[in-house]
């Protein structure tokens, strides 16, 4: 299961597709828009002055993604088949283990991205400690994590799951029309909080823990009573 959604992915073109997607997105905010500082910074501080652009980015990447590893699967079929020879806990985790897989992959992408944008602009003299965005790394994939199982959530439960994906992002999670107080307890901390300004505290790691039991058991319970076509 996990290797047939990883073949399924891993495509010259989808690969191409998205990676050019950070690229252009990478670009117009370091290249053409850039501050004349950026080209000073050491490339640790380089690295961060992008999270904010990879924060609203990436989760819009992975929107259709999560969709197409689910909701196509409903409409042309494919989960039918898969449910008669594995059990339905399988199914989920499994795709959604290569769901954090492809995830991981994405955000390698955009950080080699990065670094050679970095290089270009540094005229290839750079002092790189490669610990430093392994850690970001890491902790983006836990930050994406909750909204991850959000997407999956609404993937099994609508047809459209990609635009309803999006709206759910950009509208309740991302918005600055929301409360700070609701703000501040949606899967936003995550994003705002560990990977732009690198605060880790009780609360925030405490919300992560709650986002992630709550929404397993809820991807658990409605996959498994889900029909099995849209």
């Amino acid at each position: 299961m996990i290797k047939n959604e990883l073949v399924k992915f891993f495509t010259p073109f989808k690969v191409c597709l998205y990676g050019g997607i950070i690229f252009i997105f990478i670009l117009l905010d370091d290249v053409i828009f850039q501050d004349s500082t950026v080209r000073k910074l050491a490339y640790y501080d380089f690295l961060k002055s992008n999270i904010e652009t990879l924060v609203f980015v990436l989760p819009i990447i992975l929107a259709p993604i999560v969709s197409e590893i689910f909701t196509h699967d409903y409409e042309s079929g494919c989960m039918k088949f898969f449910v008669i020879y594995r059990r339905r806990e399988e199914v989920l985790f499994s795709k959604i283990i290569a769901l954090l897989f492809i995830t991981t992959v994405i955000i390698i992408i955009a950080f080699v991205i990065l670094s050679l944008i970095y290089i270009g602009e540094s005229g290839g003299q750079i002092h790189i400690n490669v610990l430093q965005p392994l850690r970001m790394i890491v902790l983006f994939l836990f930050a994406l994590m909750p909204i991850l199982l959000i997407y999956v959530l609404i993937s099994v439960l609508c047809k459209n799951s990609t635009i309803v994906s999006l709206l759910v992002f950009l509208l309740v999670i991302m918005s600055d029309f929301i409360p700070k107080v609701i703000g501040d307890i949606t899967p936003r901390i995550f994003l705002w909080n560990w990977l732009i300004k690198g605060q880790i505290d009780e609360l925030s790691i405490t919300l992560f823990l709650v986002y992630m039991i709550v929404f397993i058991v809820l991807d658990v319970e409605i996959f498994n009573r889900k029909e099995i076509i849209h």
